[in-house]
């Protein structure tokens, strides 16, 4: 069942819940961002240049599978985001755990790299 959401206007932007990953219910989710960064000193060790390279979002996700969740490590990912939030145009998975116990539900941690730039995948030569 849905939740009934009520707000006042000082949060009315507010976003309720989790993105939506195919598969998976999700329980967790995260976003880091950030850029690697290169500096250019002068002789007393002063930066005088900075180099910003593309941000770059390290996307974390947990929840519990459901039958029809595919996620693979090297495969990308695709994930309906809340209004306002976005990720880059490529979203490859790096690393997948799944975890099993007594009465539990099965579930599954996932990290994610998201990259602004569109990518495809291409066969080694």
């Amino acid at each position: 069942m849905a939740a009934s959401i009520y707000r006042s206007s000082a949060v009315s932007s507010a976003t309720y819940g989790t993105p939506e990953v195919s598969g998976l219910i999700v329980t967790g989710f995260s976003i880091s961002e950030s850029a690697d960064v290169q500096e250019v000193k002068d002789s007393q060790g002063s930066v005088v240049a900075v180099a910003v390279g593309e941000p770059i979002q390290e996307v974390s996700v947990e929840g519990m599978r459901t039958g029809s969740f595919s996620l693979t490590v090297g495969g990308t990912a695709s994930i309906t985001m809340p209004t306002g939030t976005e990720l880059g145009a490529t979203t490859i998975c790096t690393s997948l755990e799944t975890s099993f116990a007594a009465e539990q539900f099965e579930t599954v941690s996932a990290t994610l790299r998201s990259y602004g730039t569109a990518m495809s995948t291409s066969s080694t030569p």
